[in-house]
């Protein structure tokens, strides 16, 4: 038995030994293929790197994520004046709609007023889901103009409601004023 066992590994040893330089030879053909190709294989991996770079720079600047950081480190850290900032810029596009004077950039103007008050208002920390929550919780010690405010917004709500809602520039200048006039007592406008 121990001299079968031994003639098997014997035979076992023989074949292997047969395979090893083979094996050494392929081994050394694909070292000399990589190596004789690897400045191509570099130039190829760079030139993808710089693609795949380049794209994701686009793509954060295109989704505006990268803004969106700054504007809360200079909220957070440097302590700047984000909402006003996004409060001005929004009363200006208001603006535009109202300045445009076709009805339906009148009532978008309305519209977005309100939003714009509803979100000053929710910075300001009055609770509640909708504007008219928050303005409910409100007296005129708060704001003073709390009345003509809620007119505003019944306003805007037959606005957003009734699809044939005429709305004279007038009547839209004076909500418009109210509005303005609530965000400035907000200090959500300079």
């Amino acid at each position: 038995m121990g001299n079968q066992t031994n003639t098997v590994l014997d035979a076992v040893q023989a074949q292997s030994a047969a395979y090893i330089p083979k094996i050494h030879l392929l081994a050394d053909s694909i070292s000399t293929a990589y190596f004789s190709h690897l400045t191509i294989l570099e130039v190829i991996s760079v030139v993808i790197s710089a693609i795949l770079i380049g794209a994701s720079i686009f793509f954060i600047i295109k989704t505006g994520w990268l803004a969106l950081r700054i504007d809360r480190i200079q909220d957070v850290i440097l302590k700047t004046n984000i909402p006003k900032k996004n409060t001005k810029k929004a009363w200006a596009a208001i603006q535009e709609h109202f300045f445009t004077g076709g009805d339906n950039d009148l009532k978008v103007a309305i519209l977005e007023a309100d939003k714009v008050l509803d979100e000053a208002l929710r910075t300001a920390g009055i609770q509640g889901s909708t504007l008219g929550d928050r303005l409910k919780k409100l007296d005129s010690s708060q704001l003073p103009d709390i009345d003509e405010i809620w007119d505003a917004h019944k306003l805007r709500n037959q606005i957003a409601h009734e699809g044939d809602f005429k709305l004279k520039r007038d009547i839209a200048e004076r909500a418009l004023g109210i509005y303005e006039k609530a965000l400035r007592e907000l200090k959500a406008l300079d």
